[in-house]
């Protein structure tokens, strides 16, 4: 058993190609909490907890920014295993142009009911939602940019852009804040940091698409019916992990909200930890898929070493919550503690989920989209009616978690057995 446990972690292909990505993943993860953390101290509890559910309102609106990664990375692998290199600068240009105009109208319609949004989630400054919006833009053409990184199979510049991206994002950010923009300026520090890692990353990828020829190639490289699963699977998927801030922020005190925001960045780490090795599975299982091969042993090296990592965080923040809250965030914060005792286990089965998603798209399958459409809204129910106390919430998260575990790998282990 050790040695099959060491070998997930060592001799195996998938371990060899996500050790840049886990490597920068947790490098990454530690900057983004030193940010979280460095917000949480100098903002206000109150202003703590609009900033978090800002940004998580930004993860949600940002699903289709999920959606796209897996498209344009699931092409750019066909693509690579098959040398076609002029559909791939095609690609590039023909994806950035669609993007942009869908963006476009959707920022239109964003501003046309922004003052539903801004009375829904009590956020008193408008200049926070254009600032949300204005993130979103940018992030949009960075996302295909990192697309490509992965799909290319570029991880060291992958994990090197997530770091940069947090690296510029905690200078600025911190900057802003402590000259007295408050809110205002950790946003800004967010939009700028993206910003400026969006021209980096372009300039790493120019070689690549400098053909004039092919960038004004007009194919059809993505049909949008094979989009449509995949949207809604990170969409429902999105709602189910972060709705929480959302519905915190609107149903509990501003310091409750800050409490919580505490106790959710912290916990769902656990769920991101094997992020490196999900992104890393997606373009091997493309390219295998595309190649007729099977990839069943990848996705059984994903679930163990994802099955590893986020029980030794779990149990981390059980045994030591109090410690890391008083340490991180200070006494301010100590009841967020009683909450991370238990967020890691609730974000255990959403990590599984997570990986088997990956999986399941990049060989073109969208079984847990299904899945996600029908026990998403059952966990908005459950939260309406059951939110008396912070913890409810983090049980509702657990439970609707199991169920899609036990469902989804039920499936899943039907059509392995074929």
């Amino acid at each position: 058993m050790k040695v099959k446990i060491k070998q997930l972690f060592t001799t195996s292909k998938l371990a060899s190609a996500s050790s840049w990505l886990v490597a920068g993943g947790i490098t990454g993860g530690l900057l983004g909490y030193f940010f979280q953390v460095a917000m949480g101290r100098m903002l206000s509890v109150a202003d703590y907890g609009v900033l978090s559910a800002l940004m998580a309102i930004m993860v949600v609106i940002g699903a289709p920014l999920s959606t796209l990664s897996m498209v344009v990375s699931r092409q750019v692998s066909i693509y690579r295993s098959t040398e076609a290199s002029d559909n791939l600068v095609s690609l590039f240009y023909w994806v950035n142009r669609k993007v942009f105009l869908i963006s476009i109208l959707l920022i239109m319609f964003a501003i046309a009911y922004i003052k539903y949004l801004q009375d829904f989630l009590l956020i008193e400054n408008r200049n926070h939602i254009y600032l949300l919006l204005g993130i979103f833009l940018i992030t949009l053409p960075y996302t295909i940019n990192l697309a490509y990184f992965q799909g290319l199979k570029y991880f060291k510049w992958l994990s090197a852009s997530g770091i940069l991206v947090i690296f510029f994002k905690i200078i600025i950010a911190i900057l802003l804040v402590y000259f007295g923009f408050g809110v205002t300026g950790a946003l800004g520090g967010v939009l700028l940091s993206t910003f400026i890692t969006f021209i980096v990353t372009y300039i790493v990828l120019y070689p690549l698409l400098n053909n004039n020829t092919s960038r004004f190639k007009d194919n059809t490289h993505i049909l949008f019916k094979s989009v449509i699963p995949v949207l809604l699977a990170n969409i429902a998927f999105s709602v189910m992990t972060q709705i929480d801030m959302i519905v915190v922020k609107h149903y509990f005190s501003q310091q409750d909200a800050g409490i919580y925001a505490a106790a959710s960045i912290l916990g769902k780490a656990v769920m991101y930890l094997p992020a490196g090795i999900s992104m890393a599975l997606f373009p091997m299982v493309a390219e295998s898929h595309a190649n007729e091969k099977s990839s069943a042993h990848l996705m059984f090296q994903a679930i163990g070493v994802t099955a590893l990592l986020c029980m030794f965080g779990a149990l981390l923040y059980y045994y030591f919550a109090d410690f890391i809250i008083i340490i991180l965030y200070g006494t301010d914060y100590k009841e967020a503690a009683e909450i991370l005792k238990y967020f890691g286990f609730a974000m255990l089965p959403m990590a599984l989920i997570m990986v088997a998603e990956y999986f399941l798209i990049a060989m073109g399958r969208v079984l847990f989209a299904y899945l996600f459409v029908i026990v998403a809204p059952l966990q908005l129910i459950a939260i309406y009616n059951y939110h008396d106390t912070l913890l409810d919430i983090v049980a509702i998260i657990s439970i609707t978690g199991v169920i899609l575990v036990v469902t989804g790998y039920g499936l899943l282990w039907k059509e392995f057995k074929k």
